[in-house]
């Protein structure tokens, strides 16, 4: 009966604990870093025929999957692995001791697949775990070249290949799943999800360089296809500085809208054409929507209803929403107005508001004044854990907390003696830590300084009175010199 369960060796590799050894785990990463290196132009060469990405987007992908694993190598440390074995005989506790999960099964996004298989697969070998990647068999050449490549450099008990999802549940419930695509079924406790379907926001503030947010936002909703996760789906900008930051976009857009025909189409200016929405994808084409700019590689637009499903649409292509906002406050309330959270914000400001726009809009991260550019490489980050571009899946994602102690804690002996008989003294001792005041409390400090509420409080009673106080200080001057000429 257990011969029809899928991958019965790996099943066996990950009950014997075969990469406890962490020789065996760092020679197999030692393999699969020589078979992806010896391979490296083939690799780069199926990225740009599968995904149609650049030759330097493909150059970033391998660059940083290759990264990704040569950092995991570095992390296996052979001595420190050992001192850490031996803590206990050596009476010393582990409090952070962790223990391999097992099995690891990874379903990949296609969005740059190449860094997206071989990040998690490399921390998860370091973390000592048998890993089975899901990748269809189909035409692909990024595909069938990983295929053959994984196959071939690592263990055939410690590694496979799946066609497709197991039809058996009690298998992926033994597995630490890792979901790098949008799924529909319930979350379980066992899987690592990326929320591919979270929105991205950027706010460019009045106090931001315009040039440097348009170089960034631009680059990063074009790059890689306009497909990154981490692309920002819509723009809100202060309405005042709103027509030179567009002007700045459409500098920055150049290069990147233009194709081999070299066309752009737009000033910032709409057509008739373009009033028509006649560049625009078919499926954000309504009304309130104008055309700053397009060409044959994406789109710059304006959203100027705010009803508009585009302004809370996760995008997916090379097209970039920008959208007027009144104030800060105007800003956060757009921001968060889905009632859901990002999955990241970037903040175009001077430091104090950029401080205010970070802490009060919902996002998962907050990047402020820069987009890390490995960040548009690979899935989203998993849910319940710290975003961080590099590495994308830390050794931790993949084990298990188990801590070794050694030595009692100091209160132990005393709570364990008043278990044991009643002790009128040790209750003494007790009740006086019990009702003793808290270490280090401190007065609350004074404010420091006005905050932005303060501010605005200051600047709105002072353009109401200062009207006021000349109007008097007028009529003073008046009173003064009509009583004058009177006495006199």
């Amino acid at each position: 009966m257990s011969s029809t369960k899928p991958f019965p060796r790996i099943r066996a590799a990950a009950i014997d604990g075969r990469l406890s050894n962490i020789y065996y785990r760092r020679t197999q990463l030692e393999q699969l870093h020589d078979s992806l290196t010896q391979n490296a132009q083939a690799i780069r060469n199926a990225i740009v025929h599968d995904s149609r990405n650049t030759q330097a987007e493909a150059a970033i992908e391998y660059h940083l999957a290759l990264s990704s694993l040569k950092e995991q190598y570095s992390s296996l440390d052979p001595t420190s692995a050992l001192e850490y074995e031996y803590r206990v005989e050596h009476g010393v506790d582990a409090p952070d001791r962790r223990e391999r999960a097992g099995l690891v099964y990874i379903v990949p996004t296609v969005h740059t697949l190449f860094f997206s298989v071989i990040s998690p697969l490399s921390a998860a070998i370091a973390a000592g775990n048998c890993v089975i990647v899901q990748l269809e068999n189909n035409l692909r050449e990024l595909f069938s070249l990983l295929r053959k490549l994984l196959r071939a450099a690592l263990d055939v008990d410690i590694f496979d290949i799946a066609d497709g999802k197991p039809t058996d549940g009690e298998f992926l419930n033994q597995c630490i799943e890792v979901l790098q695509v949008e799924s529909i079924e319930p979350l379980r406790i066992n899987q690592i999800v990326s929320p591919a379907a979270e929105r991205v926001v950027a706010i460019v503030d009045r106090t931001a360089d315009l040039q440097e947010a348009a170089k960034a936002l631009v680059t990063a909703r074009f790059s890689f296809g306009g497909r990154s996760p981490y692309a920002p789906d819509t723009v809100l900008v202060n309405e005042f500085v709103k027509k030179n930051f567009l002007d700045a976009v459409v500098q920055q857009s150049i290069g990147f809208l233009t194709g081999r025909d070299g066309n752009v189409i737009g000033n910032g200016k709409p057509t008739r054409s373009q009033s028509r929405a006649g560049n625009l994808p078919k499926d954000i084409q309504e009304d309130g929507i104008r055309i700053v700019t397009s060409g044959s590689n994406g789109s710059i637009i304006d959203i100027e209803k705010r009803i508009s499903a585009v302004l809370h649409s996760k995008i997916r292509q090379c097209c970039l929403p920008v959208c007027a906002v009144r104030s800060l406050d105007d800003a956060i309330d757009l921001a968060n107005s889905n009632n859901s959270i990002l999955l990241a914000s970037y903040v175009f400001a001077a430091p104090r508001p950029a401080k205010y726009l970070s802490q009060f809009i919902y996002s998962r991260a907050a990047f402020v004044n820069h987009i890390p550019t490995e960040l548009l490489v690979g899935p989203a980050a998993p849910l319940n854990h710290p975003t961080t571009s590099l590495p994308r899946y830390s050794v931790t994602l993949f084990s298990q907390p188990r801590p070794h102690y050694v030595k009692p804690h100091p209160k132990d002996a005393l709570l364990g003696k008043l278990l044991r008989a009643s002790d009128a003294k040790v209750l003494r001792q007790l009740e006086e830590h019990d009702t003793a005041g808290l270490l280090n409390r401190k007065e609350r400090p004074l404010g420091g300084g006005l905050g932005f509420f303060e501010q605005g409080f200051i600047i709105g009673a002072t353009v109401l009175l200062t009207p006021l106080a000349v109007g008097l200080g007028v009529l003073s001057i008046y009173g003064y010199r009509a009583a004058s000429s009177r006495w006199w």
